[in-house]
């Protein structure tokens, strides 16, 4: 890691750290975010930003693509092709952990084995062979003689999102690490280290536990990383976005300047959200194909 630059700890839900903000290259002058301020403090603040810039995607995306444990109820009928389609409200789903259906919300039944659902295009697929077939008024739809028409009622827990966790040990040479949160890691994921000069991908190897903290790898660490340092899956330009949204947010706190055109005199106060809108404009851009439509 390079000198001066603390771990972040901020919430896992900000799609930076601090550290990764600084070894991007911004050009922007970071050390005076608080007047009079030690570097503590400018950090702090700076993790702020990052965090006010991380909420301003969510609004866009119209979730937050951390991966995450969710629970819904919905309620749906059986397509003509003889399954249940489910619409999650949060997206990439990685996991199915609990399924819940039935004819009554009062009265549902559990699915068994929720690892023979099948993934696509944010939905969850749910095939006729999977369900009870046996009837009850109050528990399960009976499934025989056709295509119930009927609704039926659905509690389900599942994780979306991309890994996007810290580091809690991470040694060279050693074929396991630690992270402060285990939720969306999956056996055979590759999930890349954001340690400046150090960075470096891993893959989970296929003995990994879901949801456990400690990650066995199927090789070594080629270095050692430092308690905070991020790593996961989130996708590029989604890092890339934050970085511009961070950098607009700076510049846009609270200033009206003078501008100076090229070959005329000074002209009238132009404020921070005209000047750098460019910036967050081209951000969105970069991210659209991720946004949730509900």
């Amino acid at each position: 890691m390079p000198v001066g630059i603390t771990p972040d700890t901020t919430d896992e839900s900000a799609y930076l750290t601090v550290a990764e903000y600084k070894n991007a290259p911004t050009s922007i002058d970071y050390d005076n975010l608080v007047v009079g301020g030690n570097s503590q403090a400018q950090d702090a603040e700076l993790a702020n930003v990052i965090m006010r810039a991380s909420s301003y995607m969510d609004q866009h995306f119209n979730q937050n693509l951390t991966a995450q444990t969710y629970t819904e109820t919905q309620r749906t009928r059986m397509t003509s092709e003889g399954y249940i389609a489910l619409h999650p409200n949060n997206a990439p789903v990685i996991q199915l952990s609990n399924f819940q259906y039935g004819g009554s919300p009062l009265n549902l039944i559990t699915l068994p084995d929720c690892s023979q659902t099948w993934f696509e295009n944010q939905q969850i697929i749910i095939p006729l062979s999977q369900l009870s077939t046996s009837y009850s008024s109050q528990g399960p739809l009976a499934f025989g003689g056709g295509i119930p028409r009927q609704q039926i009622f659905m509690k389900y827990t599942y994780v979306a999102g991309y890994v996007n966790t810290k580091i809690a040990s991470a040694t060279a040479t050693q074929s396991t690490l630690t992270v402060r949160s285990g939720v969306g890691i999956i056996a055979g994921q590759i999930l890349h280290i954001y340690d400046g000069a150090l960075s470096e991908d891993v893959t989970v190897a296929s003995n990994y536990v879901n949801g456990s903290t400690t990650v066995p790898l199927t090789t070594a660490l080629v270095s050692t990383h430092a308690a905070g340092v991020a790593i996961g899956n989130l996708p590029t330009t989604i890092k890339q976005a934050c970085i511009l949204i961070t950098t607009a947010f700076i510049k846009m706190r609270g200033d009206n300047s003078m501008t100076m055109q090229v070959t005329t005199s000074p002209t009238a106060n132009v404020d921070g959200a005209q000047r750098f809108g460019g910036d967050i404009a081209s951000a969105l851009e970069m991210i659209k194909l991720y946004r949730r439509i509900r």
